[in-house]
């Protein structure tokens, strides 16, 4: 599963939408987030959280979300295999902290930069209890999604919501230069070659 999260707060629905591109689609019945390419939905203490499993790009569509307001903008983007997470926030348009989840960076599961909130420290703390108490399990990978549900209030794997506005992309967003993709399944990849090279191997002798 890829997921891509982006919060803003205190901006008008409309401007987000237009920064991002992004326009309802006619006619479409509300439903959940992961039901439509893009969805949005307004949650308490003035946030707009729009969602994609696929098509939005934190390092380009943050940025533009976080130039309609002079408050907090969040966002954060899990890919579940390999288990990759990370979240930044923006204030006033300009960056503040990065958290980066890398599942192959045991010394460091949780990579921190810039100035980030306190509570990143106790969430790091709890992933890091966690896997002692139950190895096995990536607790680490959450951090950055509930960083982001500290500010917005959406929690992905909790959400129950059926009134998500189905959105589409405009012609604009359409039109878009396409951006090279994150190439996490290449290490994947390797990882399956040796794995047959040692069955084949084993088979011969």
């Amino acid at each position: 599963m890829r997921a891509t999260l982006i919060g803003v707060q205190g901006a008008e629905l409309e401007v987000v939408l237009a920064a991002l591109e992004l326009e309802p689609m006619p006619g479409a019945p509300t439903g959940d987030w992961v039901d439509c390419d893009y969805s949005c939905r307004t949650f308490p203490g003035g946030w707009i959280v729009v969602t994609s499993q696929l098509n939005l790009d934190l390092a380009t569509d943050l940025k533009l979300a976080a130039s309609t307001t002079d408050q907090m903008a969040v966002g954060c983007e899990m890919y579940s295999i390999p288990m990759h997470s990370y979240a930044q926030g923006y204030r006033n348009g300009q960056l503040e902290w990065s958290v980066t989840h890398d599942p192959d960076d045991e010394a460091r599961p949780l990579a921190v930069e810039g100035t980030p909130p306190a509570i990143v420290a106790e969430l790091g703390a709890k992933a890091v209890k966690a896997q002692a108490d139950e190895d096995g399990v990536d607790f680490a990978f959450d951090v950055p999604m509930q960083l982001v549900a500290h500010y917005t209030g959406f929690v992905y794997d909790e959400d129950e919501a059926t009134d998500w506005v189905r959105l589409r992309a405009t012609a604009a967003r359409l039109d878009r230069p396409e951006k090279p993709q994150r190439r996490f399944w290449r290490p994947l990849f390797l990882i399956g070659l040796l794995v047959l090279a040692v069955w084949l191997w084993r088979t011969i002798l």
